[in-house]
């Protein structure tokens, strides 16, 4: 296969600058920013799920003060009724004066007991309102934080995205005059996945920090400069040049 020696020259212009392009893609890819915004925003996601915990939690605690401060109310209720017919007396024996006393005892540490638990659970509604408190200062905070980096990470992929389109565009100019099958070539070496173009200086040393065998080195200054060469082993285009 056949290619004007200029041709060839100016491939290996087209290959610096996919180069270029292809690097630019790796900063975009691999953008510190990037991994930052993604543990922020499982951090996010973490303290979202804390909150949603913290608040059910709350709503058991208001339920548990509930039940606490309403069994509180009947068993004062049920003292006071007792208490006011105990001093009432009326139509009352001995024996009916010592069980109302009995009884009395009774509801007072039940009352006691009743009141403990409704202070356990006013302490528990407050800690869990202290919890939702701290845990929503965080995600603010953080939610604030994870708005500018994806702000500049926003900015820095599209000076990116600019810097690769302009590239891009020198590229194509140099690229779509190249002869069709030097540009068929390219393109296969570059779907290998290794050097697409190598430029090759007299004393066998490619830009691409291969040294070639003396062998091929001869192979390829014997070989026509029209004529396309593609390496067997590199699986790519060696372009010689006096020097790089």
């Amino acid at each position: 296969m056949k290619a004007p020696r200029e041709d060839q020259l100016q491939l290996l212009k087209v290959a610096q600058l996919d180069g270029s392009i292809n690097r630019l893609e790796r900063e975009n890819q691999k953008h510190p920013l990037r991994e930052s915004v993604g543990k922020l925003m499982n951090g996010a996601a973490g303290l979202g799920k804390d909150l949603q915990n913290a608040q059910e939690r709350l709503e058991k605690a208001k339920q548990s003060l509930r039940q606490a401060e309403e069994q509180s109310a009947n068993l004062q209720g049920q003292i006071a009724q007792r208490e006011e017919k105990y001093n009432a007396g009326e139509g009352l024996g001995s024996y009916d004066l010592l069980v109302l006393e009995g009884e009395m005892k009774t509801l007072r540490e039940k009352l006691e007991v009743a009141s403990d638990s409704e202070f356990a659970a006013l302490e528990e509604v407050e800690a869990a309102e202290g919890q939702i408190t701290d845990v929503t200062a965080k995600l603010e905070n953080l939610k604030v934080k994870l708005a500018q980096e994806r702000r500049e990470l926003e900015e820095a992929v599209e000076k990116i995205v600019s810097e690769q389109a302009e590239l891009r565009i020198q590229r194509d100019g140099l690229y779509f005059p190249l002869a069709t099958a030097l540009k068929n070539v390219y393109e296969h070496a570059v779907l290998s996945g290794g050097y697409a173009v190598m430029a090759m200086t007299p004393d066998g040393v490619t830009d691409g920090g291969i040294r070639l065998s003396p062998v091929e080195v001869a192979r390829i200054k014997n070989n026509p400069e029209d004529e396309i060469y593609l390496s067997e082993d590199y699986d790519c285009i060696i372009v010689p040049v006096e020097s790089r």
